[in-house]
């Protein structure tokens, strides 16, 4: 095995599995996010900061069951403290998304569909660094004896 691109993707070829996931995880819940923001923004007339809190709420469970049953593959009983840094990461990246759409619709002007789109981005950068780094690290060194690259 001389191709170097070879060995790397041999290398690294459950990381790139695990991100995948996690990636398939993530469209999943912007799908349960913006089915359920547009139902209620739109077809609703809630108002767009409160359709936000409770898309983003309802996707941020699903997220938690998908990623630590499926991405992560946990298999210890669910235990608060990972449950807490979960939802701690998701109400900062919820923070983070309400900022850049509040920044955008009202500062910038920009429509509430564009404004929603860029501060889910930003969201899920937040999002995918909290849970990679902080939330299932421990575990994953636990489980796997050395720590996520």
């Amino acid at each position: 095995m001389n191709n170097p691109l070879k060995k790397l993707l041999c290398k690294y070829r459950s990381d790139l599995w695990q991100v995948s996931k996690f990636g398939i995880v993530g469209v999943l819940n912007t799908g349960v996010d913006f089915g359920l923001f547009s139902l209620l923004y739109l077809a609703g007339g809630l108002h767009y900061l409160l359709a936000q809190v409770l898309s983003y709420g309802t996707a941020t469970c699903n997220s938690y069951m998908w990623n630590r049953y499926w991405t992560f593959q946990t298999r210890h009983r669910p235990q608060m403290s990972e449950f807490m840094k979960f939802i701690f990461v998701n109400i900062l990246s919820l923070g983070v998304s309400l900022l850049i759409l509040t920044l955008l619709h009202e500062q910038l002007g920009l429509g509430t569909i564009l404004s929603k789109v860029i501060a889910t981005f930003f969201a899920m950068l937040v999002n995918y660094s909290g849970n990679r780094l902080w939330v299932f690290r421990k575990r994953l060194i636990e489980e796997t004896g050395s720590l996520p690259r």
